[in-house]
């Protein structure tokens, strides 16, 4: 069967166990694997221990936990119509508990490094059931302890469960102001997983998968992980990012494909280790989540010799939009075609983009706008919040709150976020344009261009950069060799110098916390 025949996420886990059956589905680098089959039969003993327990269709089942096979085992409560909340466990215990509050779960589910974390859910969750990966503890009922009250049978859905009802909630915010929760569709879902797979990374059975992007984010699970389950290839999971670790992980577990964002590139590539790694059974780079500068890009391509690159563009709310081919990366290397490599590929599958104008109208290739986009793969909106879905989902189409044009061949270019957008004396400044200038100097490891409130200029353009190790270049040195690539009102007024820039969990430069540290926010 193909994925596009099942209506539902717990169809498709079902007909994959049966289909690889003793074929090992995960492995948890720390210690342990399981085949398809066993990992099944214990997605459906959670499902029925569940549903004795008084969960049913629509609950949410909310998880905390750093990357190992029993989350996305949580993941798999959706045969019986649970939806399941992923938690960020980089967030403070006050942000959780609005997330808490905000879904209402019946369980929550977490590891024992951030159970302890979660003592208000009493309050938050309404007495809601409370699992922990390992011993049990006060207030904490042990995960395996849970599973054995349930029966390893396919369990059935009390009611019957349609595509377009949501599989989970992945929440895009929290940090500030009232969070929103994406809900995803299991249409949505299978989708996604169906253009992850084929349109873009053409993954096959005998893959073997690294799994080291956090599975609470849409990059970890829905779009590499979960697609990598939907082909029957073999899943190594990771806690944690660590450099040396990856490499030697390639070679110990003979690893196909890996998914990286650019800043786990960088730092494979100033890791000790890769001059004596073992890359030779990998065949594919998969990078997403933020730009990545050129010069690291060509580094990347000349160290993992023999092995192919794609990049892939889309979010939480649009799902897989576009794909930058392994042939679209080769050309990209000849002089003729630099240009490509700035891109983010076309449109995958059957998604549609358009760019719009301030005007609302839709702009001509090569003009600036905001992205918008339709597919099957999109959310069907934001979770109890009506008004913010309307906000974002307009008769099909999503605004993606990006910034970018299309060439005359349907190539899409990312110009920036639309918040992140500087008008500066009222001119517009993208700050990946002025980050790529950054990026030539050798003396800099990692940059971040910003705007902050100025009395004349309104905003004014600011960086925050991470120098290599015995660099010395001073701010006045880097603005005067930015100067000579950028016009004035591009060119970094003042220029931070940080022994590190503020990090999401995946790898995306957290900008309003650089700008609170400079007292801009």
């Amino acid at each position: 069967m193909a994925l596009s025949d099942f209506e539902t996420l717990g169809e498709l886990w079902t007909h994959q166990a049966r289909r690889f059956g003793g074929k090992t589905a995960f492995i948890n680098v720390d210690g342990g694997a399981i085949s398809f089959a066993a990992f099944d039969r214990r997605v459906n003993r959670l499902n029925g221990a569940l549903a004795a327990r008084g969960l049913a269709k629509g609950d949410r089942v909310a998880v905390l936990s750093r990357n190992r096979t029993e989350v996305a085992e949580v993941f798999g409560t959706a045969k019986t119509g649970l939806i399941t909340v992923p938690l960020n466990w980089r967030l403070t215990a006050g942000e959780l508990h609005r997330l808490l509050i905000h879904s209402q779960p019946g369980v929550v589910i977490a590891d024992e490094e951030h159970a302890s974390r979660l003592q208000m859910i009493d309050a938050a969750g309404g007495g809601a059931l409370r699992v922990v990966f390992g011993p049990a503890r006060d207030g904490w009922m042990a995960y395996e302890e849970l599973l054995g009250e349930g029966d390893p049978g396919q369990p059935r859905a009390a009611a019957p469960l349609r595509g377009e009802e949501p599989v989970c909630l992945m929440y895009t915010s929290g940090t500030t102001g009232a969070p929103k929760g994406v809900a995803i569709t299991h249409r949505g879902a299978l989708e996604n997983a169906r253009m992850a797979a084929e349109a873009v990374l053409g993954l096959r059975p005998e893959d073997r998968t690294l799994a080291v992007m956090p599975l609470f984010h849409a990059g970890g699970m829905w779009y590499h992980c979960h697609p990598s389950f939907a082909t029957g290839c073999t899943t190594a999971i990771m806690a944690a990012f660590d450099p040396a670790r990856v490499l030697g992980h390639c070679a110990r577990y003979r690893l196909t494909n890996v998914h990286l964002v650019p800043t786990m590139i960088g730092a494979l590539l100033e890791s000790p280790a890769l001059g004596t790694a073992d890359l030779s059974s990998l065949r594919l780079v998969f990078y997403a989540a933020s730009s990545i500068p050129l010069d690291l890009l060509r580094r990347a391509m000349r160290a993992f010799k023999g092995c192919r690159f794609v990049q892939s563009y889309g979010s939480t709310e649009a799902g897989v939009v576009t794909g930058l081919s392994p042939d679209d990366h080769l050309r990209g290397v000849e002089p003729a075609n630099e240009r490509l490599l700035f891109s983010c590929g076309r449109p995958v599958g059957d998604v549609r983009v358009r760019i719009i104008g301030e005007d609302g109208g839709e702009v001509p290739p090569g003009a600036i706008g905001e992205i918008e986009v339709a597919g099957a793969g999109m959310m069907g909106g934001y979770w109890n919040d009506p008004a913010a879905t309307a906000g974002t989902l307009d008769h099909g189409w999503l605004r993606s709150g990006d910034l970018g044009y299309r060439d005359h061949a349907g190539y899409l270019f990312l110009v920036d976020r639309k918040n992140d957008k500087i008008v500066t004396g009222g001119e517009n400044v993208y700050p990946s344009e002025v980050e790529e200038v950054l990026y030539r100097e050798p003396e800099i490891l990692q940059a971040a261009v910003f705007g902050v409130p100025d009395p004349v200029w309104v905003e004014k353009v600011v960086a925050a950069v991470v120098l290599r190790p015995g660099c010395t270049a001073t701010p006045a040195e880097i603005i005067g060799r930015a100067r000579q690539h950028l016009a004035g009102y591009k060119c970094p007024k003042e220029i931070f110098v940080r022994q590190e820039l503020p990090m999401s969990a995946v790898g995306k430069v957290l900008k309003t916390e650089l700008r609170r540290s400079v007292g801009a926010a």
